[in-house]
C-alpha cells in the first residue's frame, strides 16, 4: 500500500475521535416529542371550553393553561435543538439565538434551573452567517457543562454570557464563579484526557464522567472554523472562557448548496 503522505486533521478526523451524538436517537427523540403536539394542543382546546363552561374555576384553569403553554414552549426548543443537531449541511447560523435555545434547552439539568444565577440576555442585530451549527451547539454545550461543573463546590453560583460584535468578529465569553484553575492547571486544560474532576457516576443526577476530553473536543472543533479560544482563570476566582469568530470568513467558506425540488 502506498503512503500517501501526511494528511491535514478535518472535521471528519475530529469526528471520528470524539463521535458526535447519535444521529437515529436524535431523530427517534424528536418524532415522539413531535407526538406530543397532539395531546398537548387536544388539552389547551380544552381548557378552553372549560373556562367557558365553569367560570367559578377561572384561577385554577389560568394554571393548568400556563403550563401546558410553558409544556408548549418545552417541546419547541427541544424539536428545533433536534433539527439544528441532526443537520449536517450548512444552515445561517443565528448564534445569539442558538444560545438561547441551548440555554432553555439545559433548564433540563436542575443545577442551571435552581441553582444558578446566569446573566444572559440576547442580544439583536448581529450579523447570521453559513456554518455548520451543529459544531456551535456542540462546543457550546460542553462549555456550558464545564461552566455548570466547576461550581458544583461554591456556594455563590454565577454565571454570565455575552455576545457582541467586534470588527470581523463576534466574540463570545462565559464567565463562571466556579473553583477556578492554577497556572500549572491552565496551561493543560486543552490537552486530551487531562482533567481535574473526579468521576461521580453514581448517587447523583446529573452524573460527571471527567474523561478529560470536554475542552479538547471544543477546541479542534473551533480550530476546524478558524475560530479562537483563550482561558482566564485563577484559584477561588472562576474561569473565563473567550471565543473570537470570525463570521465573515466561517460564512465565505461554507456557501449553502442550492436544493432543487
Amino acid at each position: 500500500m502506498s503512503d500517501s503522505g501526511p494528511q491535514n486533521t478535518t472535521a471528519q478526523d475530529s469526528n471520528d475521535l470524539f463521535p458526535r451524538p447519535l444521529d437515529k436517537v436524535g431523530l427517534f427523540v424528536a418524532g415522539i416529542v413531535h407526538n406530543l403536539y397532539s395531546p398537548l394542543t387536544a388539552m389547551m382546546g380544552t381548557l378552553d371550553l372549560m373556562r367557558l363552561k365553569h367560570p367559578e374555576l377561572q384561577r385554577e384553569l389560568e394554571r393548568i393553561s400556563n403550563m401546558t403553554y410553558r409544556l408548549k414552549d418545552d417541546i419547541a426548543v427541544i424539536m428545533e435543538k433536534a433539527r439544528d443537531e441532526g443537520a449536517q449541511n450548512i444552515t445561517e447560523v443565528d448564534l445569539a439565538r442558538l444560545i438561547s435555545n441551548e440555554l432553555l434547552f439545559y433548564k433540563g439539568d436542575p443545577r442551571l434551573k435552581h441553582m444558578i444565577e446566569v446573566n444572559w440576555e440576547e442580544p439583536v442585530g448581529l450579523p447570521r452567517f453559513n456554518a455548520p451549527a451543529r459544531d456551535f451547539i456542540m462546543a457550546f454545550d460542553q462549555l456550558l457543562t464545564n461552566a455548570i461543573e466547576a461550581m458544583d463546590n461554591v456556594d455563590s453560583k454565577n454565571l454570565t454570557i455575552l455576545l457582541f460584535e467586534d470588527g470581523d468578529e463576534l466574540v463570545l465569553t462565559m464567565k463562571d464563579s466556579g473553583v477556578g484553575m492554577d497556572e500549572e492547571t491552565l496551561a493543560h486544560a486543552f490537552d486530551p484526557f487531562f482533567t481535574t474532576k473526579t468521576p461521580i457516576l453514581e448517587g447523583r443526577n446529573p452524573h460527571t464522567l471527567a474523561l478529560g476530553v470536554g475542552l479538547t473536543f471544543v477546541k479542534m472543533i473551533f480550530d476546524n472554523l478558524g475560530c479562537s479560544i483563550n482561558l482566564e482563570s485563577s484559584p477561588d476566582h472562576g474561569t473565563m472562557v473567550e471565543v473570537r469568530i470570525p463570521w465573515k470568513k466561517i460564512h465565505e467558506a461554507h456557501p449553502r448548496q442550492m436544493v432543487f425540488k
